[in-house]
């Protein structure tokens, strides 16, 4: 192998090889053996010198098992959208590979310690090796972890001479998950080949550091995956999720990149702290720290700890697993973005740099391992142990049916995949005070997977309270709060599935429920004049959408109506067999079986209450032919979270158009043009005036525009004014005297320390930016895209964005946050924006001539996991253009 990049590495880090040499060998002085093949030989360059694409990546790992079948194995776990491999590779000695079905058997008795003898907990742990699982590159612009990945895997098979690469061979099992987002990896090296000059550029401003949009970072449907890991949204995150159960790894690694001027960052985490984790796995991460912390020292990398980067959201790479009881870290690395990176004290930071940096901190995260052997798998059996005996806390969730049977059933089945076990609750069934007449769902807390079921269906997880103590205290001063991401995810909250927490374990019979059982569909029987869809949940609402893009004819009511001795809720669908296809029957149900939707039959059209199928208030469903901005000026993750709800779990075509042509496309063809969040200069600079009467105009022909999240702003900006919000200030915020100050100001005393703090407030504020809280919102029954939710739901607000109360006669205010003492569902939110937030709009619309303008005053598909926000946004995309009045 050439040690070119090695050598200068070396050279960069001002030590010789020699000096190195008079302390005991680093893997960086390895001997390799020469019939295991390096990268140079295999693709072409050596590690570092290159940004390896992801496909050489996958194929690097096959020639390596394919030269060391005995001590490697690469396994397929999943496909991305873009239809590229995603496998992981398992490396050990000869000896431990050979028992690999029966370390795996081991691994998932280990993981369920219930009904375990002492004696047979030891003996598993005396002959289990740690399993250490090292995760690269789940963004795709965080480039040098995926090499690092294939040099610690040449390194452990073929290093002859490392005392290191011995001791983790003989007490581990490394598997190494090498390129955890191709899809996004892949444009990233596009953008950066497509830029690249006669030599690689430091300029932080050139062409091959500045991705075009939307970057490398996001996979095909533009999803930050290290937030996916508990709603499994992608088919990567699922794939390597299920790999995760059936390795159950004691000690993770998830490996990013941060800014270039930077250095490495590895734990002890920063506060705050999830309440579920154990000291004893905080503890792992002072072990492996340390260990870094020798390693980084003899190369003379410089890194930090304990800062920005917290363990308490449960969505990321390293809290998802620690939750199933191991001890997980995010490690980042500055970024050279590229090749080279030139800082801004005018050093180079280089790709190899990175790769090394990554590579020695994968070794020794596999050696502190792999040298505590027993404490780490003893470890993550006591987690387990201990997680199925916590006293503290409810003791069972109970899920209903009841108002949300489709939303329940979903989120029943993502609880199962997470590898936590819940049963099935028989209808008529009343537990802990709760009468659940439809049936629903029962998870017992005290179980091995206990510590992340608690905080995913608990209501709240609390932050502790020095914490918020020391957050207020920054905030008087002036300073930004710490919350590195939201403070809410209760599952049941954020899918709208009524929850009760149990003080007590009820003995409740079921079965148990997997993660790929069929959704349960309720299909009436043939019926004389037709069919109705109760529009009671996002499943029936997909079932609409199917029918209606096989030309069926539908109508739906403005409001509730009884018929046959049943009450219908308004939004629901009625389907009369006389204007419908023949084969009418087998449709149904066979969307209804697919869907896990309901229908019931109709022998007569006559209603006993409420309004005739023939009234103006019924109004004929169309499929909607939907387009949404797209490109520069929107922001990514927007864009791709409202795209894939639409298609993906709804199976409704988006066409995407890129928000600079919107203002001469011609959008006669669509029913609908969603508004996703914006980034950068946002729709003022890309389609600015021009746009926004184009937009106007097509809202004033009959069409629906839906403006999401910030988006909100565009639409409301007096100067485009195309819905009557107005954004406030923060409340009892000093008013500057804005374009009209001179240079002499009035004189003013300051009597105390008081009035000083009262002269020092910001002028014109923003409301301090929300740390991610889930608020209550309440419907207004006499809006029709209200259907649904007469019991309302839950949002996730973020930022500062807040809207004004629309009087009755300029809007529709479907959705409005609740009262102050009822506001926050889950999370933390700052006194002053309870106050300020409660009761202001959510979703409002506005008839314009013939179509509606409709604005989310936040984002109800940010990161695909408010699905209980789902059916408001069908009802916006399917019953606002049934109701619109453009000629057909």
């Amino acid at each position: 192998m050439t040690h070119r990049i090695l050598l200068a590495a070396l050279t960069a880090f001002g030590l010789s090889a020699a000096a190195l040499a008079q302390s005991a060998p680093t893997p960086l002085q390895a001997r390799y053996d020469t019939a295991i093949p390096d990268l140079e030989s295999a693709l072409g360059h050596d590690f570092g010198e290159e940004i390896t694409p992801p496909e050489e990546a996958v194929d690097y790992l096959r020639t390596l098992a394919e030269a060391a079948p005995d001590r490697m194995q690469v396994f397929d776990y999943a496909t991305s959208w873009e239809g590229r491999d995603l496998v992981y590779a398992v490396i050990g000695s000869a000896e431990t590979m050979a028992r690999l079905d029966g370390i795996r058997a081991d691994l998932q008795a280990l993981a369920d310690p219930r009904g375990l003898s002492g004696a047979e907990r030891d003996t598993l742990i005396g002959r289990l090796p740690v399993i250490v699982w090292l995760g690269y590159g789940v963004h795709g612009d965080e480039i040098s972890s995926t090499d690092a990945g294939l040099r610690t895997a040449y390194h452990l098979l073929a290093a002859t001479n490392d005392p290191v690469a011995n001791t983790i061979r003989e007490n581990a099992l490394v598997i190494i998950d090498p390129v955890q987002n191709p899809d996004g990896r892949n444009r990233f090296i596009n953008s950066f080949t497509q830029a690249r000059g006669l030599q690689a550029d430091g300029y932080r401003y050139a062409a091959e550091h500045d991705q075009p949009w939307p970057g490398g970072r996001h996979n095909h449907y533009l999803f930050d995956m290290n937030r996916d890991w508990f709603i499994m949204t992608q088919p990567e995150t699922r794939g390597r999720t299920a790999a995760m159960l059936d390795w159950r790894p004691m000690v993770i690694v998830d490996a990013h990149e941060m800014g270039g001027d930077q250095s490495y960052f590895f734990p002890p985490v920063a506060d705050p702290v999830n309440p579920v984790l154990t000291e004893e796995q905080l503890e792992g991460h002072d072990i492996i720290g340390q260990n870094h912390a020798m390693w980084f020292d003899r190369i003379g990398s410089d890194y930090f700890t304990r800062e920005i980067f917290d363990a308490f959201y449960p969505g990321y790479g390293d809290t998802w697993p620690m939750m199933q009881g191991g001890v997980a870290m995010t490690y980042e690395q500055g970024s050279a973005r590229g090749l080279v990176w030139t800082r801004r004290n005018g050093g180079d930071l280089t790709y190899a740099d990175g790769v090394t940096n990554h590579f020695i901190a994968s070794l020794s995260t596999a050696q502190a391992a792999a040298e505590n052997r027993e404490r780490f798998v003893r470890g993550f059996h006591d987690v387990r142990a201990a997680a199925s005996t916590i006293a503290e806390g409810p003791a069972a969730i109970l899920l209903s049916r009841e108002t949300n049977r489709w939303g329940a059933e979903r989120l029943a089945r993502l609880i199962a995949r997470q590898g936590i076990e819940i049963s099935r609750i028989a209808g008529g069934t009343t537990a802990c005070g709760t009468a659940l007449p439809e049936g629903g769902f029962h998870i017992d807390l005290n179980q091995p997977a206990g510590q992340l079921a608690r905080t995913l269906l608990q209501r709240d997880t609390p932050l502790p309270d020095d914490f918020l103590d020391a957050q207020e205290d920054r905030r008087t001063r002036g300073l930004d709060h710490e919350l590195y991401d939201v403070t809410a995810w209760s599952l049941p909250v954020m899918f709208n599935v009524d929850s009760t927490e149990c003080a007590n374990r009820p003995n409740l019979p079921g079965d148990a429920v997997t993660a790929d059982e069929p959704m349960p569909a309720e299909a009436a029987a043939s019926a004389r004049f037709g069919y109705v869809i109760p529009w009671t949940d996002a499943g029936q609402a997909r079932l609409v959408a199917a029918l209606a893009a096989d030309g069926v004819p539908m109508r739906t009511a403005a409001s509730e109506f009884t018929i046959q001795g049943e009450t219908f809720p308004a939004g629901s669908v009625v389907i009369a067999r006389a204007s419908a296809p023949a084969h009418l029957d087998s449709l149904m149900r066979l969307h209804a079986r697919t869907i896990g939707a309901v229908y019931a039959g109709l022998d007569t059209s006559w209603t006993e209450d409420g309004p005739n199928f023939g009234s103006s208030q019924f109004a004929d469903i169309v499929a909607p032919r939907i387009a949404m901005a797209w490109g520069e000026g929107t922001d990514p993750n927007s864009a791709g979270g409202l795209r894939y709800v639409l298609e993906r779990r709804y199976g409704l075509p988006v066409t995407v158009i890129r928000a600079a042509t919107l203002a001469r496309a011609d959008l006669s063809g669509f029913d609908v043009i969603l508004l996703p969040e914006q980034r950068g200069g946002g729709y003022a600079a890309e389609i600015g005036e021009t746009g926004a009467a184009s937009l106007s105009r097509f809202a004033q022909a009959g069409g629906t525009l839906i403006a999401l999240g910030d988006a909100t702003r565009f639409i409301t900006d007096p100067e485009i004014n195309l819905l009557p919000l107005r954004r406030e200030r923060a409340a009892d915020t000093p008013t500057g005297n804005g374009a009209g100050e001179t240079a002499l100001v009035p004189g003013s005393v300051i009597e105390d320390n008081g009035a000083l703090q009262a002269a020092l407030e910001p002028r014109n504020a923003r409301p301090d930016t929300a740390p991610g809280a889930l608020l209550n919102v309440t419907a207004n029954a006499d809006a029709f895209l209200s259907a649904g939710y007469s019991q309302g739901a839950a949002a996730m607000v973020t930022g500062s964005d807040i809207y004004t109360a629309v009087p009755l006669d300029e809007a529709d205010t479907v959705l409005r946050f609740a009262g102050p003492d009822t506001l926050v569902a889950s999370g933390h939110l700052w006194e002053e924006n309870i106050a300020q937030t409660a009761y202001k709009p959510f979703l409002v619309s506005r008839r314009t001539g013939a179509g509606f303008v409709v604005a989310f005053t936040q984002d109800p598909t940010a990161r695909g996991y408010q699905e209980g926000l789902d059916l408001a946004l069908l009802n916006a995309v399917i019953l606002a253009p049934a109701r619109s009045w453009r000629l057909r």
